[in-house]
């Protein structure tokens, strides 16, 4: 007959033990399960939830916050909508450049990569772009609540209307309806290659840069581990350029890899 034995050191609460043990593993748990939730548009290459690991914004994000012990959860919605959501408490982060107006509401993180954003025009048409004094005479479209449009000053002498997105914005720009469209070199490019694949060679960049706008982690100020969640952040987005794993989840989605990191 087989008999339960139980060893038991002799002054020693096993039961004690077991339950700081217990305890112990639980708020390890809790610190590691502990979901972020990240707010975004679909604006690839950056944050797009049909690529893989959803865009090259959330894959750094969810990587360099993974590893700080938080868990990342990505939600697609509208910017405007994701904004608003910011400022509710809805969701805990967006990525996005530093804006005077969400200052009030939310902090910024250093800068983890740069967007060249850049004029696109018709081909056949020869737009110089140097300064907003040659943007007069042009009809421009912009995506309408994207914060790029804070960096064209206000000027009567600006023609400025609004599309949905970029790709009918672009389409504009086709149908002769406006001459100019604004965005980020990387995500223009990902749509001539896509969805303006049949008119991608009647497009083409205006020569130079309109702005290289540095891009963040954006957390609401009324989180009550902001502060944490941002110098986290922070430590390991430096310690992934450091080790290579920055530069391999850029390679991973097929981008080229940044020289440095954009400084603050």
């Amino acid at each position: 007959m087989l008999k339960r034995v139980a060893f038991c050191h002799e002054g020693v609460d096993v039961g004690g033990m077991m339950g700081v043990l217990l305890l112990t593993l639980l708020a390890s748990t809790s610190a590691v399960a502990e979901v972020l939730r990240l707010a975004g548009n679909a604006w690839p290459p950056y944050t797009d939830q049909r690529l893989p690991n959803s865009g090259l914004s959330v894959d750094l994000i969810s990587t360099a916050l993974g590893r700080a012990g938080y868990q990342v959860q990505y939600v697609e919605v509208p910017w405007e909508r994701a904004l608003r959501g910011l400022k509710s408490g809805d969701y805990d982060m967006v990525n996005g450049w530093w804006s005077a107006k969400r200052a009030r509401f939310a902090s910024s993180s250093r800068p983890f990569l740069s967007n060249r954003m850049r004029w696109v025009q018709r081909s056949e048409d020869k737009v110089h772009y140097d300064g907003v004094d040659s943007l007069t005479g042009y009809a421009i479209a912009l995506s309408r609540g994207y914060a790029y449009g804070d960096e064209l000053p206000p000027d009567e002498r600006l023609h400025i209307g609004y599309a949905i997105n970029f790709v009918q914005a672009a389409r504009m720009v086709l149908a002769g309806r406006v001459d100019l469209t604004l965005e980020d070199e990387l995500t223009a490019q990902f749509h001539f290659d896509r969805e303006l694949a049949d008119a991608s060679d009647l497009l083409s960049f205006v020569p130079g840069e309109f702005r290289v706008l540095d891009l963040s982690l954006v957390v609401r100020n009324d989180h009550p581990r902001r502060a944490s969640i941002l110098e986290a952040f922070d430590r390991e987005i430096a310690a992934m350029a450091d080790d290579g794993t920055y530069a391999a989840i850029f390679a991973r989605h097929g981008l080229p890899v940044p020289s440095a990191l954009p400084q603050p």
